[in-house]
């Protein structure tokens, strides 16, 4: 009889990160199994320990209780490591590349404004074009206005 377990391809993606370091909850992920099957709702949690993921759950109240039920979870021990090691490779990754553009954007000059002249729209006001919403119907976010630094914040990751 052969116990070897194959253990299936999991590719894991950051789809959100908390600004806030005084937070338990750091990120939130999602995973895809064997390209085939997707679950969301992993996080990464700070606790006591150290980092750790935690499996999507439902909160459940009972004679004032407060259990939380996973939803879904890995059996073996094995699928539990390759979640880990994908979910906190892509942490890693989402974690650096945040710190990079934070560094970057931290050590660039913001430009003062120095002229009070009309925008080419000939209006003074800058807030009268805030306003009109015949111009604000297209505010759709195109591939092109996606840069290589902020592809990552995109949920890029996978």
């Amino acid at each position: 009889m052969n116990n070897t377990i194959n253990v299936p391809e999991v590719k894991a993606k950051i789809t959100w990160i908390n600004d806030d370091p005084s937070a338990a909850k750091k990120a939130a992920a999602a995973i895809t199994i064997a390209e085939c099957f997707t679950v969301h709702g992993l996080g990464v949690i700070e606790g006591p320990s150290g980092l750790f993921i935690s499996m999507p759950q439902r909160t459940v109240e009972k004679n004032g209780e407060t259990k939380y039920n996973e939803i879904a979870h890995p059996i073996t021990s094995e699928m539990r490591k390759t979640i880990h090691d994908a979910v906190f490779t892509a942490y890693s990754q989402a974690m650096a590349i945040s710190k990079q553009y934070k560094e970057s954007i931290s050590n660039q000059k913001i430009p003062e404004v120095q002229s009070n002249e009309p925008h080419e729209q000939g209006s003074t006001d800058v807030e009268e074009g805030l306003n009109d919403e015949s111009e604000s119907e297209d505010n759709d976010l195109n591939e092109s206005d996606i840069d290589e630094e902020t592809a990552p914040f995109m949920g890029q990751f996978m």
